[in-house]
């Protein structure tokens, strides 16, 4: 799928990592919650933890609060260890006119399929083989589709 950070398209991990400044009376709290690659994982991992680590301490309830976010960093820190990193050279996929061409012959079929509820997991990669573009190119097409039906005015 498609790192919701880095944009690439890449193996993905769904993660929530938190984290948490105290400060005495009040705290500052930040969350990311997305598919992520490896990459951006361990960035996020260690930029958020280590804030917890330095930072998050200072206040009664951030005393709390700060050790069960950097457990949950941890755990799914752990939980992504086995998730391959992106290629050297990945980078983020993009909708040229024959990807787009390729993807309005099948685009009724793809629609049809998420409308039955379908786990966009599943399609993604079907359409993707079936229309021969790559699944983060089916990605910004189900976006465009999105985007051009909030544009449409209601009738």
């Amino acid at each position: 799928m498609i790192c919701q950070v880095c944009g690439v398209e890449a193996p993905t991990r769904k993660v929530t990592f938190h984290q948490n400044i105290g400060a005495l009376v009040m705290r500052f709290h930040q969350s990311m919650d997305g598919q992520l690659c490896k990459r951006c994982i361990h960035k996020t991992f260690w930029r958020m933890t280590a804030i917890n680590l330095v930072v998050g301490w200072w206040g009664v309830i951030s005393f709390i609060v700060t050790p069960f976010f950097t457990i949950n960093n941890v755990v799914y820190y752990a939980l992504s260890a086995r998730l391959p990193p992106p290629a050297k050279d990945a980078k983020a996929p993009e909708l040229d006119a024959r990807a787009l061409e390729r993807l309005g012959g099948v685009a009724d079929r793809l629609v049809d399929r998420l409308n039955r509820g379908e786990p966009f997991e599943v399609v993604v990669p079907q359409i993707a083989q079936l229309a021969g573009v790559t699944p983060g190119q089916v990605v910004l097409f189900v976006r465009g589709l999105l985007a051009a039906s909030k544009e449409e005015p209601a009738s």
